[in-house]
């Protein structure tokens, strides 16, 4: 099995390359510690599994979520798991429903990458220890209910950037309602009750960091990231 790993602390990365090498029928053939050179380097370099960070230094790619949504739609056939220090539940609901194969917090032991990639194929994804008691009841309908659309976690995440609804919405070439109703939908699903608890969720989201203004979401068609319902 072909590994590539991505995460932006060398010491973490050189102690899981090297238990992955032990690991029988499993070689690393890349390392990389952004999520750009990680979209680099998959158009480059076979693999069967990506083991990501969730946040990690980013320029074209807005925040984790959108990393794993470019992920899953360019290589579907490539498994993917995330490791993350995130315990927001609604941020964990969001990167299982993503659709990965696995999710470990990085306090989990290290053999359980191992019990992760013998899951690989299985219908339901792998929980670490970490995270089983927190997302025990799965991801039910009322779960997906409250996960916010590509575009209401865009809008969010230009919101907590700085960016007033106006800003937003000649980025997105949206109207100002449309905006304002995408943020309050968004920040409703996410129980999020002021800007105070919106800025906590972005930033677990995206690690702090956020996308340079004039660089566009290039890897979202607008018909992936709009709901089929926003006015226009």
């Amino acid at each position: 099995m072909r590994i590539v790993l991505a995460d932006d602390h060398p010491v973490f990365t050189a102690g899981v390359r090297n238990y992955l090498n032990h690991v029988p029928d499993c070689r690393v053939v890349a390392c990389v510690t952004s999520s750009d050179a990680l979209v680099r380097c998959l158009e480059s370099t076979p693999c069967d599994l990506v083991i990501t960070e969730f946040s990690m230094p980013m320029v074209r790619i807005s925040d984790g979520l959108h990393l794993l949504s470019y992920i899953r739609r360019h290589h579907p056939q490539t498994w993917l798991v995330v490791l993350t220090m995130n315990a927001l539940p609604v941020v964990l609901y969001q990167i299982v429903n993503s659709g990965v194969n696995g999710l470990l917090h990085k306090s989990d032991a290290i053999p359980e990458l191992g019990k992760t990639i013998r899951h690989l194929g299985n219908d339901s994804p792998y929980m670490g220890p970490s995270f089983q008691a927190l997302l025990q009841n799965g991801i039910n309908g009322q779960a997906k209910s409250r996960i916010p659309s590509p575009r209401e976690t865009e809008v969010l995440r230009l919101y907590a950037a700085g960016n007033s609804l106006r800003d937003i919405a000649q980025r997105l070439s949206k109207s100002v309602k449309t905006v304002s109703l995408q943020k309050a939908s968004a920040m409703k699903k996410l129980g999020l009750g002021n800007d105070i608890e919106l800025g906590r969720y972005c930033a677990a989201v995206s690690g702090d960091i956020v996308q340079p203004p004039g660089c566009g979401d290039w890897f979202l068609s607008n018909n992936e990231s709009d709901d089929d319902s926003e006015e226009t």
